[in-house]
């Protein structure tokens, strides 16, 4: 039996208090966008979203996701979530939401929003 979408968008989140960057690019399709819409251009391709979650990685000491509400519609999920960065002993708890689109078990699209006047308010940018 495959993984379900809902599944794999809970699996893909837990890997971001374990720092697996490497499990979280496996779970995108070769051609998968990661895309923070107020923040940059999207990441496109699996070499990319490494890039980017290595650089995150960098300075984070995890991320700790509570997933508030999930809701699946063929091959989209969307969730609604609070991303408490963590730094040392710092937190900063981000309001986030998200559209995933999951085709044959892989992401296709991860795009997450949120406000960046909270990003400032927490000093993450």
């Amino acid at each position: 039996m495959s993984e379900t979408n809902e599944a794999l968008l809970r699996r893909f989140l837990g890997y971001w208090a374990t720092r697996d960057a490497a499990a979280m690019v496996e779970c995108f399709a070769e051609d998968g966008v990661y895309d923070n819409v107020p923040e940059r251009k999207p990441m496109e391709g699996r070499e990319a979203i490494r890039t980017w979650l290595d650089m995150c990685f960098g300075h984070l000491t995890r991320i700790d996701v509570e997933l508030l509400n999930v809701a699946v519609n063929g091959e989209w999920v969307l969730c609604e979530r609070l991303d408490d960065h963590v730094i040392g002993e710092r937190h900063m708890v981000l309001p986030v939401m998200g559209a995933i689109r999951i085709v044959d078990g892989k992401i296709v699209m991860f795009r997450d929003y949120y406000d960046r006047k909270t990003v400032a308010e927490l000093g993450m940018g």
